[in-house]
């Protein structure tokens, strides 16, 4: 069946590439600031790839936002196993687009590579559902998996009306696993399913200190000066090596296990390898030791600043200007809480405002740090189905990043599975310039999930 399965997808990569291309050139960026018509093109382009596909209830779910998430089912029969197949085809902003090889919304094949603005994150994922069930239809037929896709259209801007929906929808929804194609492997080639994933939130901070911007040589001295209090607030809540200052910020911390430990030793990351993924500067120190770079990442918090502006870079003069901004993210290892941690930063910042200048506060919706429990045995037939399709072992990995939705699945549905798996690498700059999708793994991505399902319907005992 393994050489059957491999032979069939790997005929039909360019129709698999083609489909994602044409995901990739509609701009669904989800941010308020951006034109919302792309995010319902985007989510009417999804809805006529299940149309086609012959799917059934196919339908919008939509939140407040109007970002419709798109629903669909394939169903076999009450017997076999349920599983909700989850991605998102909203995306990040472009950045800097003059720092693009090519143009963010035109996929370009160079290589190995797919280069666009959600070739990795997270159009592939949809890509790899709906091809990975084609196959296990052709496969298997009534006798397969039942199937059920949410993708949604609001990830990247927050998730703000998932709950609702998922709340709203739980028996549509209801399944015995769900996998998220959000996240990525720890290398290119090396098939891996997340187990932890760090919370998240953020703020944003303005200090204002006169009504106006002000001539710096006839005010500044007397009048305190926003950028530099703003800085020296944000400056003060880490130590030098990086660790968090916040009375109370770290309480709760769940520690990694021995054989989580074990786990993360096994991967072989190096200070070499490190730096050359995420090309930090040959000059620049790391706050931590090569043995702690995957704990850093994995299982301790971090606060950055995300946005900072005092003035106009492109429109600087001699100026004391009368407000400084700052948007400061902070990332939650497991055990923490995402309000907790947040009303312990806004309390910090109010607390150690200087000179009486006067400061507004917006906090963001978070989310929390996100844990599963890898004994259940649909676990142990991904990472058999991951290791046979890519050829290499299956890594148990953590991820620094966070998925709103995993802990929402978990919310709704109880104690089920919940596997995090996806197709970026570190080479494939998600959120950031030049994002591309290895093509090799996306092949191995979906050969692997096509085993999943066929895997989990052969041993009915699950």
């Amino acid at each position: 069946m393994f050489n059957e399965v491999e032979k069939e997808i790997h005929g039909n990569i360019p129709r698999y590439l083609e489909t994602l291309m044409d995901l990739v050139r509609i701009p669904s960026i989800s941010f308020d600031n951006f034109d919302q018509k792309f995010v319902i093109q985007s989510a009417e382009a999804v809805k006529s790839l299940f149309e086609k596909a012959g799917y059934t209830n196919i339908q919008f779910l939509t939140p407040k936002s109007g970002r419709h998430t798109v629903y669909a089912e394939s169903l076999t029969s009450p017997d076999r196993p349920t599983v909700l197949l989850y991605a998102h085809h909203d995306v990040q902003p472009p950045m800097r687009e003059a720092l693009w090889n090519s143009k963010p919304f035109e996929p370009v094949l160079k290589g190995d590579r797919l280069y666009g603005r959600g070739t990795a994150d997270d159009k592939a994922g949809i890509v790899t559902h709906l091809a990975a069930a084609e196959q296990v239809r052709k496969l298997l037929g009534d006798k397969g998996p039942n199937l059920k896709f949410i993708i949604e259209g609001e990830e990247e801007s927050g998730s703000e009306g998932f709950a609702q929906i998922l709340r709203e929808n739980a028996e549509l929804l209801k399944c015995d696993a769900v996998i998220v194609a959000d996240l990525g492997n720890f290398a290119k080639g090396t098939p891996s399913i997340t187990t932890t994933l760090r919370g998240m939130s953020a703020i944003n901070v303005e200090l204002r200190a006169t009504k106006a911007p002000l001539h710096s040589g006839s005010w500044s001295g007397p009048i305190p000066d926003p950028g530099q209090e703003l800085c020296k607030i944000i400056a003060a809540m880490t130590k030098a090596d990086g660790s968090i200052t916040i009375p109370g910020f770290c309480d709760g911390l769940v520690p990694p296990t021995p054989e989580e430990l074990e786990s993360y030793k096994s991967l072989g990351m190096t200070e070499k390898i490190f730096r050359n993924d995420g090309g930090v500067l040959d000059s620049v120190k790391l706050k931590v030791s090569e043995e702690e770079i995957l704990l850093s990442l994995w299982r301790r918090p971090s606060i950055v600043v995300t946005a900072m502006q005092v003035g106009s870079r492109t429109n600087a003069g001699n100026v004391l200007q009368d407000t400084a901004y700052a948007r400061i993210g902070i990332r939650l290892a497991p055990g923490m809480n995402a309000d907790r941690c947040t009303r312990l930063l806004v309390e910090y910042i109010q607390s150690n405002i200087p000179d009486g200048l006067e400061c507004t506060i917006r906090e963001e919706d978070g989310a929390n740090p996100f844990v599963t429990d890898t004994s259940h045995p649909f676990f142990k037939e991904m990472a058999s189905a991951m290791t046979r399709a890519y050829k290499s072992e299956t890594k148990f990995i953590g991820c620094g990043a966070s998925i709103p939705g995993a802990e929402l699945f978990r919310k709704t549905f109880g104690d089920i599975p919940i596997l995090l798996t996806g197709l970026e690498d570190p080479e494939c700059a998600a959120h950031g310039e030049n994002e591309s999708l290895y093509v090799p793994d996306f092949e191995h991505g979906i050969v692997a999930e096509t085993l999943f399902f066929a895997g989990i319907c052969s041993n009915m005992a699950y």
